[in-house]
């Protein structure tokens, strides 16, 4: 396996370009390729804390869109108005409390970049990447527009099949991507999921 290097190229250069995490960039070149979030969109942000896929979504939506975040953990303040973030438990949110809070019908895009606490023990880690995944896929299916488009991180283990499948139902196209800025020892991918059912 190769050498886990924490401090590399784009931890290096998110700090030099003021993005709080090397993520902006996986969310960059999914944007690059995919071009999922358009001018004056509304986007959901899910597990948004520090705040990258928030200051990329901000730049690209513009200051007629709004990114709303939500994460069980604090997000330091951004200066960019159409940015709206709440500290909650994705568990325990009514996403339909919130779109009628912001005066929306619905999200056009979702994103989420989550990743469970995981604690090396297979089935525990399982258990809690699928738990994970099902309270993001219930707010998204109730927050998301019909046609709306979905990103969501997840990783190559035994519930990659499973999670697929689930979006599947929901989505017309999934795609498994991942970025060249996830650190090649790592298990993650990002599906990519357009046309929501």
């Amino acid at each position: 396996m190769g050498k886990f290097v924490v401090k590399d190229s784009f931890y290096n250069k998110a700090k030099k370009e003021g993005f709080r995490a090397r993520s902006a960039y996986k969310l960059k070149e999914i944007q690059d390729k995919y071009r999922l979030i358009k001018k004056d969109d509304t986007v959901l942000d899910l597990g948004c804390s520090p705040g990258s896929f928030l200051q990329v979504i901000s730049s690209i939506v513009g200051e007629q869109g709004i990114v709303f975040g939500i994460d069980i953990l604090p997000t330091p303040k951004l200066a960019s108005k159409n940015i709206i973030t709440r500290e909650a438990d994705i568990n325990k949110t009514d996403i339909r409390t919130v779109l009628s809070d912001l005066s929306l019908a619905a999200f056009d895009v979702a994103t989420c970049d989550i990743a469970p606490n995981l604690s090396g023990i297979r089935d525990v880690d399982n258990a809690n990447i699928e738990n994970l995944a099902g309270a993001v896929l219930k707010t998204v299916r109730e927050g998301l527009k019909p046609g709306g488009s979905f990103i969501i991180k997840s990783f190559f283990t035994d519930t990659l099949k499973g999670i697929t499948e689930e979006l599947q139902k929901a989505f017309q196209k999934v795609s498994v991507y991942k970025p060249t800025a996830s650190r090649s020892v790592s298990s993650e991918v990002y599906l990519i999921c357009t046309g929501k059912k």
